[in-house]
């Protein structure tokens, strides 16, 4: 029988390096600001991409429709984000951010960079260039492999 080394792979190092990083974001998210990193999610990809429906958001932030919907809820009830009729199919409702998340983008942005600073201390530029051009590479092998032509969660 082969063995496996699965903490040293290169895909449970970057799986474990995501995981950490989003629940750092999210607690300096909601310590800071208020917000989850769900939030930030849906607040990003809506500047991105304004004026997307639910399913459409739910799939650029790689999360299901269902699951979607009462964080949206939450976020329109706080004034982040408005619903509104599409012009050419009113069966079809559209979200959009408000000009008070407007006032929430350089907070968000502040947390950002934070939580690089904090996860990039004594890391030289290179080796941080270094691995971002290695994880692009390997992103890019397996998208080429799963056949897709972007990467779409954010």
């Amino acid at each position: 029988m082969k063995k496996f080394d699965y903490e040293n792979s290169i895909g449970f190092v970057v799986y474990s390096a995501s995981k950490t990083f989003q629940k750092a974001f999210d607690l300096e998210l909601r310590n800071k600001i208020g917000i989850t990193i769900t939030q930030s999610k849906v607040i990003f990809a809506l500047y991105l991409h304004s004026g997307l429906t639910q399913r459409e958001l739910a799939d650029k932030i790689g999360i299901e429709s269902p699951t979607l919907v009462p964080i949206i809820d939450k976020m329109e009830e706080d004034g982040y984000v408005e619903r509104k009729l599409d012009s050419q199919d009113r069966r079809i409702k559209r979200v959009y951010t408000t000009s008070k998340t407007d006032s929430l983008w350089d907070s968000i942005m502040e947390s950002a960079t934070q939580i690089k600073k904090i996860s990039t201390k004594e890391v030289s530029e290179q080796e941080i260039k270094s691995a971002l051009g290695i994880i692009k590479k390997i992103t890019g092998n397996l998208s080429t492999y799963l056949g897709d032509s972007e990467i779409t969660e954010l």
